[in-house]
């Protein structure tokens, strides 16, 4: 088509656009009495992230949603990050640390130039997508208290749905498991309930077999993992893994790549000094392994742990022109409901 849209061109945008904003709490004889600062990073390209994604014409809502956010004990919880959800369920609030931070800034730009491709050029992906990067402090000038933090906001993958299992997958080499108090270890016991899962529980819960999903949803998978794993080796991050949720009301899959701010050479730089980078035992690769041997790794797993099959357009995958009608991420039968339709 024509020219870029003025939304396209505000995403990709090379301006640097750190804004640092500062309030206060006073009283009524106007004593400071707590002071605020929010640094908000890549403004511009986010308010344009946010814009397609959400299609709000300004960040009103966003700023509803955040406005009341709860904590939050996303289990399986990495490194004891503290996570907080909005309110309406629409995001999640992650700590990150200053080294993920400035990471995530370094290749911002990249991340815009990718995303920009799945908005405007219906390139596929299962990458849950950040809307925002902040660092937010306080100074409590009545108590003497300081408090600075980094955060990253998300889409919550699961907005409005019923999820009964959700597994945390890696296709690490290593063993990924964790107990639950039910017979088949595949996370329907009553404590576990919200319990997140990982591989080993995944080929116990299949018992070893691949999952089924319809073709054109796989076909869908297929290439969003192959482009996600690609983006993510070339930014030089690593060990990622994929949330895959079971909504058994619609029976379907709702996936999405998460944990992508670890760059192999810092991982390796902090492991060479002997620095823990916040990890639980069998959480993280005993020696960190490389961006394409990490991609090539996941990817074989992706194709042991999800499998084609037919459904009634089968036989003309070949011949696109007879195609059922492209909405299908929207349709009964795919694993990442969340892609286009701007939820």
């Amino acid at each position: 088509g024509g020219g870029m849209s003025a939304l396209e061109a505000q995403m990709l945008s090379q301006q640097k656009s750190h804004i640092k904003h500062r309030f206060a709490d006073v009283d009524e004889k106007g004593t400071t009495l707590c002071k605020f600062m929010c640094q908000t990073y890549w403004a511009t390209q986010f308010q344009a992230v946010r814009k397609a994604f959400l299609g709000d014409d300004d960040d009103n809502g966003y700023v509803a949603s955040l406005s009341v956010a709860r904590a939050w004990n996303a289990q399986g919880g990495k490194s004891g990050a503290v996570f907080l959800k909005s309110a309406d369920g629409r995001f999640v609030v992650k700590q990150i640390t200053r080294t993920e931070l400035q990471m995530f800034l370094d290749y911002a730009p990249a991340y815009f130039e990718y995303i920009s491709k799945a908005f405007f050029h219906n390139m596929e992906t299962v990458l849950c997508k950040v809307v925002g990067v902040y660092t937010i402090g306080y100074q409590n000038r009545v108590t003497g208290k300081r408090y600075m933090e980094q955060v990253v906001v998300m889409q919550n993958l699961f907005h409005e749905r019923v999820i009964t299992r959700v597994f945390d997958l890696k296709g690490s080499a290593r063993s990924r498991y964790v107990q639950v108090d039910d017979e088949d270890g595949s996370g329907s016991g009553s404590g576990d309930k919200g319990r997140v899962l990982l591989d080993d529980n995944f080929m116990e819960f299949t018992e070893g077999r691949p999952l089924p999903l319809h073709d054109r949803a796989k076909e869908y998978f297929n290439k969003a993992v192959l482009n996600d794993t690609l983006f993510l080796s070339i930014i030089n991050v690593v060990d990622y893994s994929i949330l895959v949720g079971m909504d058994e009301e619609k029976n379907e899959l709702v996936v999405g790549i998460i944990d992508y701010m670890r760059q192999y050479d810092i991982i390796k730089r902090m492991e060479r000094m002997g620095k823990s980078v916040g990890m639980i035992a069998g959480q993280a690769e005993p020696t960190i392994i490389q961006p394409p041997a990490y991609r090539n790794r996941f990817q074989q797993a992706m194709q042991r742990y999800f499998m084609m099959v037919p459904d009634k357009w089968t036989w003309c995958l070949g011949r696109s022109e007879e195609r059922a009608p492209q909405n299908h991420q929207q349709g009964n039968n795919n694993n990442n409901n969340n892609n286009n339709n701007n939820n």
